[in-house]
C-alpha cells in the first residue's frame, strides 16, 4: 500500500489547477480559476478552483472535492490508481509500506509476457508472415510495431498458467475474457496482434485481425479493463508523440494498418482511433501537446458519419484541424503499398478546415430548391455556429453566403452581431459591379510573388479593393486549405502581369477607390487628378521609358501618392508631370519625384 506519509506529501507540493489542466482548459478569474465541469453537459464555467485550498467546485451539479478526487472520477480509476496517477503527473515519487499490495504493479507485467509470446508465435507462421508481406510491411515494420500472432485459446491459457498468473489478474487486464456460461478463454484467437500503447508507453491492451474471410468481426480490441479504455488511448501514440510535439500536428486516422501506412510514407505523426469515434476524452491528449488535428478517414459513408462527428467535437473545442478524405475506395495502406505516397501527401495537404467541412456537411442534407428550404438550413448552420466564438463563427458568413445563394447581409451567424466603426473613417460607395479583371490580376501576381506583399503594403492598402477579404488572406499567404483561395484558384487566372503592369494596375485600383469615396478633401482630390494622369499618359511612359525606367518611375510615384500629405508638392507635382506629358517626348531624367519618407497608415 501507499504510505499516507507520501499521499500527504505529494497532497502538499500538487498544484490542483496544474493537475486539472492536463484534462480540461482552467481560466483565471479574479482569485480563483474556473473550468467547465467535465462531470455533466456544463456549456459555461460551472466549476471553480481554489489554488489555496486545493479543491474544486461544480455549482451545477455540485461536484467536489480535492485533485485525488478529481482524477478518480475523471479516469474512473480507484483512489490508490488516482494518486499513483497524479504522482506521475507531478514527477512525485511514492513510498510504499511494508505490507504494500502491488497488485497493479504485479499486472503491468501480465501484457508484455503475452505480447512476447505473440511476437515468437508470428515468427513459426509463413503464412501469416506472407500476408503481412502482401500488405507491402516489411521486418522493420512488424519489428517496429511489434505484431505477433495469438493461436487457440488453449494455447494462450497455457502460457498465462505457465507464468503463474491467476484467472483474476489474467481477467483484469483483459487478456482473458468469461462467456455468459462462466467459461474462460482468450480474448484473441487466430488473429495478427497489434500491442497498444498509452502515453506512457505502458503496454494496456490490443487489437486482433483475423484473415479468416468467414469471421465477420474482423478487427477486435480488448476488452475495457483498468488499464485499456478505448474512448482515451490512441494506437501508436507512443511512437508518434515526440513528432506530435515538434510539428504540433496530429494526424487521426482510422485503424491500424492505415497508422502504419502513415509510418511508413514518413508521417511519424499519425495514430489511430480504436474501433471508435474521437470522444471528449480524447481531447485533453490532443491540447497537452497543442496540436491541430488532421481527420484521414475513408470516403464512404461510415468515415463520413466519423469525420463530421470529429470535425463536430474538435472545433466546437476550440481545436484547430482540417478532414482530408480518401478518394476512390482507397485507404491509406493501399495508396503506400502502390508507393503514392506523393498522392498521399496532396490528400492531406488539400485537406478542408473542420468548421467549413461540417457546415457543407449540414448543407448537404438539404435541397436548396427554396427560399423556405435555405431558411432552414441557415438555421442547422447557426446551432453550431452559434457554438463557436464570434471571431469563428463570423468567418464563415461568406461561406454560408455562397452555398446557400443569399446575400451575406442576410446570414448571422453569431448570437450578438456587434457593429464596427470603420477604422479608415472613409464612407466607401464601391457599386456592386461584375468582376474586375486587373484587380483578380493584380491578386494573382501578389499570390504568386510573396516578395511584392510588403511593397504593396506600401503603395496601396487593402480598402481599395472589391475583393479585400481575399487579398488580405493572399497577404497573410493562405494555403489551398482555406475556402477563398481555393475557389480563387479555379478561376485559372490566365494573364500573367510583369511588375510594369502590376504597378499600373495599382494606379486603376487606387483611382477606382478614389472615384468612389463619399468625401475628398483637397490632398485626395489632388491624389485622385494624379492617378488620373498616369492612366492617360501610360502608353507615353512605355513610348519613352525603357522598362526599367518605367518601374522605377511607378514605384516613386506609388510611394509618394500613398504617403505625402502635403498639397502644395503634390499640387507642383501635378504641373509639372502635365507638362511633360504635353512635350510627348522627354526622359527618365525630367521626370524626377521627390519622395517624402513619412509613412501613411491611411489608405491615402
Amino acid at each position: 500500500m501507499i504510505s499516507k506519509e507520501s499521499i500527504e506529501n505529494l497532497s502538499q507540493r500538487l498544484n490542483i489547477v496544474d493537475i486539472i489542466e492536463n484534462y480540461i482548459e482552467v481560466k483565471k478569474q479574479g482569485s480563483s480559476f474556473v473550468c467547465v465541469c467535465p462531470f455533466h453537459a456544463d456549456k459555461n464555467p460551472s466549476m471553480h478552483i481554489n489554488v489555496q485550498k486545493g479543491f474544486y467546485h461544480c455549482f451545477a451539479c455540485k461536484a467536489g472535492g480535492d485533485a485525488f478526487k478529481f482524477v478518480m472520477d475523471y479516469e474512473k480509476l480507484s483512489f490508490y490508481d488516482a494518486v499513483e496517477k497524479v504522482a506521475n503527473l507531478c514527477n512525485f515519487t511514492l513510498n510504499y509500506t511494508k505490507e504494500k499490495n502491488e497488485n497493479k504493479k504485479d499486472l503491468k507485467i501480465i501484457l508484455p509476457k503475452l505480447n512476447a509470446y505473440f511476437k515468437n508465435n508470428l515468427s513459426h507462421h509463413k503464412e501469416i508472415l506472407d500476408y503481412l508481406y502482401s500488405r507491402k510491411l516489411d521486418d522493420k515494420d512488424i519489428a517496429k510495431f511489434e505484431l505477433g500472432f495469438a493461436k487457440s485459446s488453449e494455447e494462450s491459457v497455457r502460457l498465462l498458467q505457465n507464468e503463474n498468473i491467476s484467472i483474476e489478474d489474467a481477467l483484469a487486464v483483459g487478456a482473458l475474457k468469461k462467456d455468459e456460461k462462466g467459461e474462460i478463454y482468450a480474448s484473441f484467437i487466430w488473429r495478427i496482434t497489434f500491442p497498444i500503447y498509452d502515453q506512457k508507453n505502458t503496454l494496456v491492451g490490443f487489437g486482433g485481425r483475423t484473415i479468416n474471410p468467414n469471421v465477420m468481426a474482423k478487427y477486435v480490441n480488448s476488452p475495457q479493463n483498468i488499464f485499456f479504455d478505448k474512448s482515451r488511448i490512441f494506437y501508436a501514440f507512443h511512437l508518434a508523440k515526440d513528432a506530435i510535439n515538434a510539428k504540433k500536428e496530429m494526424i487521426i486516422c482510422e485503424g491500424y494498418m492505415d497508422a502504419i501506412a502513415f509510418h511508413k510514407a514518413g508521417f511519424n505523426n499519425a495514430v489511430a482511433v480504436l474501433g471508435t469515434a474521437l470522444t471528449e476524452h480524447h481531447l485533453p491528449l490532443i491540447r497537452r501537446y497543442e496540436a491541430k488535428v488532421i481527420l484521414c478517414f475513408d470516403n464512404d459513408e461510415a468515415g463520413l458519419r466519423a469525420a463530421t462527428r470529429s470535425a463536430f467535437l474538435l472545433s466546437t473545442h476550440k481545436i484547430d484541424g482540417k478532414v482530408a478524405l480518401l478518394e476512390g475506395g482507397k485507404d491509406p495502406a493501399e495508396l503506400v503499398a502502390n508507393n503514392q505516397n506523393a498522392k498521399l501527401y496532396n490528400i492531406l495537404e488539400k485537406g478542408m478546415e473542420l468548421g467549413e467541412f461540417y457546415i457543407r456537411r449540414i448543407i448537404a442534407d438539404f435541397t436548396l430548391d427554396s427560399a423556405l428550404d435555405k431558411q432552414k438550413a441557415l438555421e442547422s448552420i447557426q446551432k453550431y455556429t452559434f457554438t463557436l466564438e464570434p471571431l469563428v463563427a463570423n468567418s464563415y458568413v461568406q461561406l454560408v453566403s455562397k452555398l446557400l445563394g443569399v446575400e451575406e447581409k442576410l446570414v448571422f451567424l453569431t448570437k450578438k452581431i456587434k457593429s464596427y466603426k470603420n477604422l479608415n473613417s472613409i464612407s466607401l460607395k464601391i457599386p456592386n459591379t461584375k468582376t474586375h479583371i486587373m484587380e483578380l490580376e493584380i491578386l494573382n501576381f501578389l499570390k504568386n510573388n510573396p516578395n511584392m506583399h510588403e511593397f504593396f503594403k506600401q503603395i496601396s492598402d487593402s480598402v481599395c479593393f472589391k475583393h479585400k477579404n481575399l487579398l488580405e488572406k493572399i497577404l497573410e499567404k493562405k494555403g489551398y486549405e482555406d475556402v477563398d483561395i481555393r475557389e480563387f484558384e479555379e478561376k485559372n487566372i490566365h494573364k500573367k502581369l510583369n511588375q510594369n503592369e502590376f504597378l499600373f494596375g495599382i494606379c486603376k485600383i487606387n483611382l477606382a477607390f478614389l472615384n468612389h469615396i463619399d468625401t475628398i478633401n483637397s490632398v485626395l482630390a489632388l491624389k485622385k487628378q494624379l492617378f488620373t494622369l498616369i492612366d492617360k499618359n501610360f502608353h507615353i511612359l512605355n513610348k519613352n521609358l525603357t522598362q526599367e525606367e518605367c518601374l522605377h518611375f511607378l514605384k516613386e510615384y506609388l510611394l509618394l501618392l500613398k504617403n505625402e500629405k502635403d498639397e502644395i508638392k503634390l499640387e507642383q507635382l501635378f504641373k509639372s508631370l502635365n507638362k511633360i506629358f504635353s512635350l510627348k517626348n522627354f526622359n527618365a531624367k525630367e521626370l524626377n519625384i521627390n519622395f517624402t519618407q513619412e509613412h501613411n497608415e491611411e489608405p491615402f
